[in-house]
């Protein structure tokens, strides 16, 4: 009876043990293939979701659609007459537009192939799994999970179908408006072609038929439509090139930032002029013609003035809402800085500019309104020379407009011309490019004197904080400032000019072409790009060199006697920029190394042959740096010359002589004669006055008033007493021989001059003649 409660403890601790114990699962259980097409099938979900995110493509894609539609139209308007810059306008737009449809065709095609691959990895998924009849109960947990995964399935399935029926939408409107593209680049092509005179008969009959010239009826409601049109196109270039505008904004405020705060600073230095800086009241008026303490208009016409070169082909709207802002800016600043004679000239021309655009944009112009253009283009000719005379009298803006005014008034008679004989696509494009041309040389030449303005402000600025910029001689770098300037507003301009001559591509492609064609000189291959590159490097070198000294401190004043002593690092800093600049320059020439090799070797030998004096002097300057018998400031002895270092250069070193004049020694002279450097540890100098006394006198009373007089000035060294000789005796006196040092070489004259005449007072006072 007690035994048999003994055998079921053990009993209950196995089946507590077999409940913690999870069962065995075979490897290819359905469980395990369950579980596996359930990660499966969230991956093709996920990954259909993402195939078809094309929100964004959607909301994009009916915008070109329209532009599309709105450039057909109005192509499907010019008729005989072409606007060559509204062509030029729809090139550009439909190159962007083409790529943006290439870059969705693409995105739309890689989601296709992976809607396709996950299609086929569904229905291999579905042959995997056992079928409905054979499945386990749906009481059973296998079960459940199976039902689960057949939800799934036909989500995945339906997904899978609504994600390919949208992409394949969208592909079969994107191929559309590709095919669009194609086509309309095919119409601008042609009539592109037909202006640039492939169709060599005039778009309207010449002026001296005026029985054959028709208005067009439509004339007006084609205005509208194609104003229309250029809001919808303006828009959408904003929207693609928004970029534009922040880069702008960014440059207004950082120009407007930088004169405000310079202004601010030299303000606050008025109201404490002991720090010796120059202020506002000390700056002249002709200075700052165009600047002002809140440069507003000044900061508007830097951007505007550039601001068509970000973009030289942009719709018309865009174009002449930046030229009327560029031309309200510039006539607010005129009536405020010009003379009166030049800013009605330039109302005038203002005038012209509305006049001529308003005029020109009817398509096809009855007779009418032909001979108002011819009018017009008259009246802008005789303005432009009358302003071409003006200038040419009084150098009132920069002298590049000079030209450019002539210019006007040449392509108003071509204008001219071109009306009369009936090519109204061609006058047209005269006018814009004459009138468009001078406004912005005007504004660019004003853009110059500002950029010029401001840099002078800085200079000004920057006496006040001291340090290398303080002493800055803008007057010596103005002139390179303003050449450089001028460069580039000359290359900008003709950038303008060209595209409104719709001549930019061609000019573009022959520079490209002549730049890199490569060209062959024995086994070398060159291209002219490369040997341009190798020049501009090396002249900007140079003028880097020779300009560096600016920066740390060399200035024009030759006549400061208390010039500071300047290292002769500042040769050693020339040598490292030209040897950087003529390395940068033989990379950029692109000859392989083994040819400079050949180069330099050959050079070696003309330098044995004929350049050893300048070679000579070239070494000569770098022992001149590591020795430094002499520095900058330095008053020094050499062959008879003596003077003040002004500057130790590359090959030949500067001495400013006590009467002015600039001695050029070689630095091979420096080095092999005899130098005497009256300051190389100090510049204390031992000097001497020659007296003569009369003969009844008390000598040791004159030596000690002498002595005292030498010792009470401030520029006499006083820790080594003077000496007083007797030199001689005569019938008719002494002659005394005063020797003293002084502290400062360069001021000998001045302080023997101040000792000679306390002398006289204190001998004088003492009843002592000097004869």
């Amino acid at each position: 009876m007690q035994a048999a409660p003994a055998p079921q403890k053990p009993a209950v601790k196995a089946k507590t043990s077999a409940r913690r114990q999870p069962p065995p699962v075979l490897p290819d259980s359905l469980a395990q293939r369950v579980e596996r097409a359930y990660f499966v099938l969230s991956r093709i979900n996920g990954t259909a979701r993402r195939a078809t995110n094309t929100e964004d493509l959607s909301d994009d894609l009916p915008t070109v659609e329209d532009n599309l539609d709105i450039i057909r139209e109005n192509l499907d308007q010019y008729g005989n007459v072409v606007d060559v810059k509204q062509l030029q306008m729809y090139r550009v737009l439909l190159a962007d537009m083409q790529e943006k449809l290439g870059r969705w065709r693409t995105t739309l095609a890689d989601g296709s192939k992976q809607l396709a691959a996950m299609q086929a990895r569904l229905d291999t998924l579905s042959a995997q799994l056992p079928p409905a009849a054979s499945r386990p109960p749906a009481t059973t947990p296998v079960g459940r999970a199976l039902g689960r995964l057949q939800g799934k399935e036909d989500q995945a399935t339906a997904l899978l179908r609504r994600s390919r029926q949208t992409v394949t939408g969208l592909q079969t409107r994107v191929s559309d408006g590709y095919i669009q593209v194609l086509e309309l680049q095919d119409v601008v092509r042609e009539q592109m072609g037909r202006f640039n005179g492939r169709n060599r008969q005039a778009e309207l009959p010449p002026l001296w038929h005026p029985s054959r010239i028709r208005a067009d009826e439509q004339t007006s409601d084609l205005v509208r439509q194609s104003y229309a049109a250029q809001r919808s196109l303006t828009g959408y270039y904003f929207a693609e090139n928004w970029d534009y505008w922040v880069w702008m904004a960014i440059l207004a405020l950082a120009f407007f930032g930088w004169v405000f705060q310079n202004f601010r600073a030299l303000r606050l230095a008025a109201q404490a002029p002991a720090t010796g800086a120059v202020t506002l009241a000390e700056i002249p008026e002709h200075r700052l013609r165009y600047l002002g303490p809140v440069p507003v208009a000044a900061s508007l016409l830097v951007v505007f003035s550039l601001a068509p070169f970000f973009d030289l082909h942009a719709p018309a709207a865009y174009t002449d809402l930046l030229q009327l802002l560029l031309l309200l800016t510039l006539t607010v600043l005129g009536w405020r800085s010009w003379p009166r004679p030049l800013f009605w000239y330039w109302l005038g021309i203002v005038g012209a500019f509305f006049a001529l655009t308003f005029a020109y944009a009817v398509r096809a112009p009855g007779l009418g309104m032909r001979w108002v253009e011819v009018l017009l283009n008259v009246g802008a000719g005789v303005l432009g020379l009358a302003f071409w005379r003006y200038l040419r009298q009084r150098h009132l803006i920069a002298g590049f407009v000079r030209p450019v005014a002539l210019l006007f008034v040449f392509l108003n008679a071509l204008a001219i011309l071109a009306n009369a004989f009936g090519r109204v696509s061609l006058a047209k494009m005269f006018s814009t490019t004459a009138i468009f041309g001078l406004t912005q040389i005007v504004a660019l030449s004003a853009f110059v004197r500002v950029a010029t303005e401001a840099f002078f402000l800085q200079v000004k600025r920057s006496r006040l904080a001291g340090g290398m910029s303080a002493r800055l001689s803008f007057g010596k770098i103005e002139s390179g400032l303003r050449k450089a300037l001028v460069v580039v507003v000359g290359v900008l301009w003709l950038m303008l000019f060209t595209s409104n001559l719709n001549l930019y591509n061609l000019f573009y492609r022959l520079i490209e072409h002549a730049l890199t064609a490569p060209h062959q000189l024995g086994s070398t291959t060159f291209t002219l790009g490369n040997i341009l590159l190798f020049v501009g490097i090396v002249l900007l070198t140079i003028q880097l060199q020779k300009y560096v000294g600016y920066f740390f401190g060399e200035t024009d004043d030759d006549f400061n006697a208390d010039a500071n002593r300047k290292g002769s690092w500042m040769v050693a800093v020339r040598l490292a920029i030209l040897a950087v600049g003529l390395f940068l320059a033989t990379i950029a020439s692109g000859l392989p190394v083994d040819k400079i090799a050949i180069v330099l070797g050959a050079l070696g030998v003309g330098i044995g042959l004929g350049l050893q004096n300048i070679i000579n002097n070239l070494v000569s300057g770098v022992i001149l740096i590591f020795e430094r018998p002499f520095q900058v400031g330095d008053y020094i002895e050499v062959k008879g010359q003596t003077g003040r270092v002004k500057d130790i250069g590359i090959r030949a070193s500067k001495l400013t002589s006590q009467a002015g004049s600039e001695i050029i020694l070689p630095n091979g002279d420096l080095l092999s004669n005899h130098v005497i450097n009256w300051t190389l540890s100090n510049s204390h100098i031992r000097t001497e006055l020659a007296l003569a006394l009369g003969p009844d006198i008390d000598l040791a009373e004159a030596r000690r008033l002498i002595g005292e007089e030498i010792m009470a000035n401030p520029n006499t060294l006083h820790r080594i007493a003077p000496e007083i000789l007797l030199s001689s005796i005569t019938t008719s006196g002494y002659d005394l021989k005063v020797q003293f040092w002084i502290n400062n070489i360069r001021q000998e004259d001045v302080l023997k001059s101040e000792l000679l005449a306390g002398i006289y007072q204190r001998l004088t006072a003492a009843g002592i003649a000097m004869r």
